[in-house]
């Protein structure tokens, strides 16, 4: 085949990017990419453990001279959030991405790149094929479901793993070793009602132009979340008139920030709602960041669909998605400038009388994670909702004794000449499941520069590659 990147460095692990971005790898469908994974690790004989939820675990024995040197593991997740704008038709069940370079940047035309964390991958298995690399024994873990909960983390048999030494390749900024982060749990409020027939005119609303984002790492960025301008908007519309909800749907995956809404009422005359629909867009266009020029809200007329939500049930559905907690929840009170706890409402399906919303709730507090469940469940009982909680896993503590990170930032210095930062984040990464699965194990999360992750605008900065894969080889040499 021919590859748009094949005169990059590191080439094995370009090459390795490459082909995995042609396999469609989106969350629940990662057998495709993990067969390929099994089929290289097969092709240079390398023993591997592969189980039903597609976790994948291939080995490789230490170079001639390195059997003294302890086994390291090395971990990222097989799977992408897939994410494309409005405008473009990509199917991610059967499509490869399209990848291309950009003034030193590598992207996909239309989608998310798959960076997050398909960079992880290939350098896991350049440095399982690779030659003359001097390396000690290493294991090397794919996750599936990463982002949907930690799936695969989840249901991984650790029983094996030999490794006391993690390097978690999960991580989006060049000289920031990452070395805590949040827990999160997914809430998800629905209710069922009998839809009445649907009659009068029908408006569309769109909003778009969004920025979106990571619901984690960017939640404190003032990115605002299409399903909340949305509700603000149904709510103002519905207090000057009531209407008749018909639909409200809005984001994809509930660690993204929204970027794109659509709403279909049902009322005798649309027309009257024009002016605040107006009004909304010139006050909101005053508080956007200066990110989110293209922000805009489109209304059309819309095919009749046959049902919508009563008076009563369309106010239960906005006010459900107003009053379910969204954005920055507390600061840390002991890291200056860090997100302690915080909820994205990620997911709102709502039609044919049937409604639901997903939302991500992130803390490094497990009690702020079960005071922001309590205030959900409360919102959910005043609005006659259920509730239900899942894929509840637990943040990665500091450890104040680290060899592994104590050797990342002196290789560091001595590559670039500068000291790199640590840092803990507010984003769930598979550190704190595995670090609870394999106590006192030692554990950093790196990785090269990436912007945007989690949407259309995500870019991966060619040379931070390279560099982070000469870090790693260091590191991986020197470790005794």
């Amino acid at each position: 085949m021919d590859y748009i990147l094949e005169n990059l460095e590191p080439k094995a692990v370009f090459k390795y990017f490459e082909e995995i971005s042609r396999i469609p790898r989106g969350s629940g469908n990662e057998t495709a990419v993990v067969d390929y994974i099994a089929a290289v690790a097969s092709s240079y004989g390398l023993e591997y453990r592969r189980d039903a939820a597609d976790n994948i675990l291939v080995r490789r024995k230490a170079d001639k001279g390195r059997e003294a040197a302890p086994c390291v593991i090395l971990q990222g997740h097989t799977d992408m959030v897939c994410q494309c704008n409005a405008d473009t038709e990509h199917n991610f069940e059967t499509d490869p991405l399209d990848l291309y370079i950009d003034n030193g940047f590598i992207r996909a035309r239309g989608t998310t790149l798959g960076g997050d964390d398909g960079i992880a991958c290939a350098y896991m298995l350049a440095l399982l094929t690779s030659e003359g690399l001097e390396l000690p024994e290493i294991e090397c873990l794919f996750t599936s479901g990463e982002e949907v909960g930690m799936t695969g983390a989840i249901a991984f048999d650790y029983s094996d793993v030999k490794s006391r030494f993690m390097i978690n390749i999960d991580s989006e900024d060049e000289g920031i070793c990452v070395v805590s982060c949040a827990g999160g749990v997914r809430a998800e409020l629905s209710f069922t009602s009998d839809a009445i027939e649907e009659k009068n005119k029908l408006m569309r609303i769109e909003i778009k132009g969004l920025c979106g984002g990571h619901s984690g790492v960017d939640i404190n960025i003032g990115h605002e979340n299409a399903i909340l301008l949305m509700a603000q908007l149904l709510d103002r519309m519905y207090a000057y008139e009531p209407f008749n909800l018909v639909s409200f749907n809005g984001g994809t995956k509930d660690n993204a920030i929204p970027r794109e809404s659509v709403a279909v009422i049902a009322s005798p005359d649309p027309e009257i709602y024009k002016e605040i629909i107006s009004e909304f867009i010139k006050e909101i266009k005053k508080i956007l960041s200066k990110d989110e020029k293209a922000f805009k809200v489109h209304t059309s007329k819309n095919r009749h669909i046959g049902n919508m939500f009563t008076f009563a049930d369309t106010s239960r559905v906005i006010s459900a998605v107003l009053t379910a907690p969204n954005g920055v929840i507390r600061m840390s009170q002991h890291i200056d400038g860090l997100v302690e706890t915080s909820s994205n409402t990620g997911v709102i399906s709502a039609e044919n009388g049937s409604f639901k919303s997903v939302h991500l709730i992130r803390s490094s507090s497990e009690y702020s994670i079960d005071s922001a469940v309590s205030r959900l469940t409360r919102i959910a009982k005043l609005c006659s909702c259920d509730i239900v909680t899942k894929d509840r896993y637990p943040g990665w503590e500091y450890k104040a004794d680290s060899k592994l990170r104590d050797m990342y930032v002196e290789h560091f210095k001595l590559l670039y000449g500068y000291a790199p930062k640590t840092e803990a984040i507010h984003a769930g990464l598979e550190c704190g499941l595995i670090s609870s699965k394999l106590p006192g194990i030692d554990i950093i999360s790196i990785g090269p520069d990436l912007h945007d992750i989690h949407s259309p605008d995500e870019r991966m900065d060619i040379a931070s590659v390279e560099r982070t894969w000469k870090l790693i080889c260091r590191i991986l040499k020197t470790i005794a």
